[in-house]
C-alpha cells in the first residue's frame, strides 16, 4: 500500500476505487425498486457490471501503464 500511496498515478488509482464505492453505495438505495436498463438488465446486476467494469480498467490501466516495480 505503501508503494501505490507514494505517487500520483497510485493515488488516482485509489480514489477511483474508492468513487466507485461511494457510488455503488449511492445505487443501492434503489436496488428494491422495480428499475430495468435497457429494458431488460435489472439495476443491482447492471451496477455490479458497471463496479467490476470500472475496476477491471483501473487495475489494467495502473498496473499495465504506470506499475513503478517493472
Amino acid at each position: 500500500m505503501r508503494e501505490i500511496l507514494r505517487h500520483t498515478p497510485g493515488k488516482v488509482f485509489l480514489a477511483v476505487l474508492f468513487l466507485s464505492l461511494v457510488g455503488m453505495l449511492f445505487v443501492t438505495r434503489y436496488f428494491t425498486h422495480k428499475v430495468l436498463v435497457f429494458g431488460w438488465i435489472t439495476l443491482p446486476l447492471a451496477a455490479g457490471l458497471v463496479f467490476v467494469f470500472v475496476w477491471l480498467v483501473a487495475y489494467l490501466i495502473y498496473f499495465f501503464k504506470f506499475w513503478p516495480y517493472r
